[in-house]
């Protein structure tokens, strides 16, 4: 080999290695500047996991609470009412004539225990879950040979069964009263309503308990239709029950709704009364 030839092998040799580092740094095989960096994503998830943790830990501590444990319950527990009709075929004289031409105030098939649908309609649209005491009491006893005053009687074991099987925030035995129209009528806003009064045994230990119930659900009707309510009424003495079963509870009344001569449009505007009265009086009390 020349002289010129070994100085050229020699320069293209110096000028490879010179030129090697700057080639390699654009090769794939670059570990650095291939990996992708991840550190703001990992941060993110790391964060992410951190917040579920704390979420965690505040879930079971809300669980651990007495008062949400309370809060939650209230807004999930209804307002539970029980219906009772212990005078069952008491009935209103222009519902049974349009039904069937009789002129009666007490029927065995339109009375004021077929009511009960309304009733649990109209209390359902203020959030008012109702069940109803299914027995037709009077056809009961006239089955059993029992005269009108034991009706208190004949209802009273079919009532005491339901209680010890479940509890109501109120319970309600409704009848009819016995008086005339000019009596169990009002007007307000050009309409008619059929007037209630609201009666009380004072003949055992929960009267003062049933009445202030009475009071506050009288009170709360009257604001919404005046004189809807004839008021509380309470009975003691010779002749009368004296605790019409509200020994039973202390959330029980007897409702009379209307009297004898009230129509079915009546009777569904006062029904109607008695659903919101109940819901501003005991049901928004008992969430507050």
């Amino acid at each position: 080999m020349t002289l010129l030839k070994k100085l050229q092998w020699s320069i293209g040799l110096l000028l490879f290695f010179f030129v090697l580092p700057v080639i390699a740094g654009q090769l794939p095989f670059n570990k650095q500047a291939s990996t992708p960096i991840k550190q703001p994503e990992d941060k993110q998830v790391v964060f992410a996991a951190t917040n579920l943790e704390e979420e965690s830990e505040l879930e079971k501590t809300k669980e651990q609470t007495p008062e949400s444990t309370s809060e939650q319950t209230k807004e999930q527990d209804p307002f539970k009412v029980l219906l009772l009709f212990t005078h069952s075929q008491e009935a209103y004289q222009p519902m049974v004539k349009a039904a069937s031409g009789k002129v009666a105030v007490y029927d065995d098939k339109t009375n004021i225990y077929n009511l009960q649908d309304a009733i649990s309609k109209h209390f359902s649209m203020n959030g008012i879950q109702t069940d109803v005491l299914d027995v037709d009491v009077m056809k009961v006893m006239k089955s059993e040979g029992k005269t009108f005053p034991q009706a208190y009687n004949t209802v009273r074991p079919y009532l005491s069964s339901r209680l010890q099987e479940q509890s109501y925030n109120l319970i309600i035995d409704l009848h009819r009263d016995s008086a005339k129209r000019d009596a169990t009528t009002t007007m307000y806003n050009n309409q008619s309503y059929a007037r209630i009064a609201i009666v009380v045994g004072a003949e055992h230990k929960n009267y003062r308990w049933n009445t202030a119930y009475a009071e506050s659900l009288s009170a709360a009707m009257n604001d919404i239709v005046p004189k809807v309510s004839r008021g509380v009424i309470s009975k003691s003495g010779d002749n009368v029950d004296g605790r019409y079963n509200q020994d039973l509870a202390k959330e029980m009344i007897l409702i009379e709704l209307g009297g004898i001569d009230n129509t079915e449009d009546e009777l569904n505007r006062t029904i109607a009364v008695i659903g919101k009265a109940i819901a501003k009086t005991f049901v928004t009390e008992s969430k507050s």
